[in-house]
């Protein structure tokens, strides 16, 4: 800047002299302008790369526990603030509803099973029934063709001792009739024998339809059973992993409509950081790239974070990021996932800075 002034001093002298103001006026134009090119480029090149910073609030992934039903509150076994470990006692819930569906669905099954063995017995008790009545008609049929067989054995040898024609015709008629009758009976035994039979396949094919039928109403029982007790057995819940007591909602003895949340667990560190970025300030930021996180002060360690989500539209920055209470700030919000083996305070607010540099878009221009 000094140097443009000497310029500008030489310039206004040679004008007062009045000596060759046009040769002087166009040297030092150009020599201005040359100065300007070259201060921009020499700015290029101190912020190029220069790492682009925002900030962010610290927080950690939650867990709420609650149940899809109303419940009743035994005992709370935590506190706010309390740290947990794997395998500790949360809290103990009470389910009538769930205690009651269980009696029922146990009685369901019992009853099914009483059926089936009771369907299988009168079946049995019935083909039995039809195999002895059988049995006993094809006796009696059995009992008169062989009586039947035995007499016209013996009118056929009495006829054949016979010569005369008129006696011979006599006892020609009287055995077609009985051959006749003999062959009547051992239809029916026939008959009665497929009867029979056919009953008794239609019983073992009733009794075979009733066990498939009941066997599928058990296996849709028995799988119900089983998510019923599961959610029996989560009415005492239990730390799965290591967790710090966020917000207890309820107190010993209290009722809880479905789905209310009971306990909220989040973890001891910071596990994410949702940044801000103003909206004034656009930034060539992709999900996967990598950035620095500090504390605002820049102390303590830094850590290294992913990209893991970028909001698709402007929202409102935390009111503890406005720097006038009155003046709501906008911008993007970032989402980055950090290690959680880190000393950064739930809640904390902290400085994001790119590992790689990029240069930042600011109202829409270069």
């Amino acid at each position: 800047m000094r140097f443009l002034e000497d310029l500008l001093d030489n310039f206004w002298n040679a004008h007062k002299n009045n000596a060759g103001v046009a040769y002087v006026y166009g040297h030092k134009l150009s020599i201005a302008w040359i100065v300007c090119v070259i201060f921009a480029i020499a700015l290029g090149f101190v912020y190029q790369g220069k790492v682009a910073m925002f900030r962010g609030i610290a927080e950690a992934s939650e867990t709420i526990i609650s149940v899809p039903s109303a419940t009743e509150i035994v005992k709370v076994h935590v506190v706010p603030g309390q740290e947990v470990q794997v395998g500790d006692t949360i809290v103990e819930i009470n389910r009538p509803d769930l205690t009651l569906r269980i009696s029922e669905v146990t009685r369901e099954l019992d009853a099914i099973e009483g059926r089936s063995n009771l369907s299988s017995a009168e079946i049995d008790q019935k083909v039995a029934e039809v195999k002895a009545n059988l049995e006993t008609r094809r006796l009696a049929l059995n009992v008169e063709i062989r009586n039947l067989e035995t007499e016209y054995q013996n009118n056929k040898a009495i006829s054949a001792k016979l010569k005369s024609l008129s006696n011979s015709k006599s006892s020609s008629d009287g055995n077609d009739a009985m051959a006749m009758r003999i062959k009547s009976l051992k239809n029916e035994l026939a008959l009665a024998t497929k009867s029979a039979n056919e009953q008794i396949a239609l019983l073992r094919g009733s009794g075979r339809l009733q066990k498939t039928s009941g066997k599928s109403e058990a296996e849709n029982l028995k799988k119900e059973l089983a998510e019923l007790q599961k959610q029996q057995e989560d009415l005492i819940q239990v730390a799965k992993e290591n967790w710090v007591v966020g917000d207890v909602n309820v107190r010993d003895g209290e009722k809880v409509s479905s789905f209310a949340p009971i306990v909220t667990l989040t973890h001891k560190r910071p596990t994410l950081v949702r940044g801000y970025i103003n909206e004034q300030i656009y930034q060539n930021m992709d999900v996967g790239e990598t950035v620095k996180v500090t504390t605002l002060a820049g102390t303590g360690k830094a850590v290294k974070g992913e990209v893991v989500g970028l909001s698709s539209r402007i929202v409102p920055f935390p009111t503890r990021m406005w720097k006038m209470p009155e003046l709501p700030v906008y911008g993007r919000e970032v989402t980055i996932k950090i290690p959680e083996d880190n000393s950064f305070l739930l809640g904390e607010m902290v400085s994001i800075a790119e590992v790689h540099g990029k240069i930042l878009v600011k109202d829409g221009k270069k």
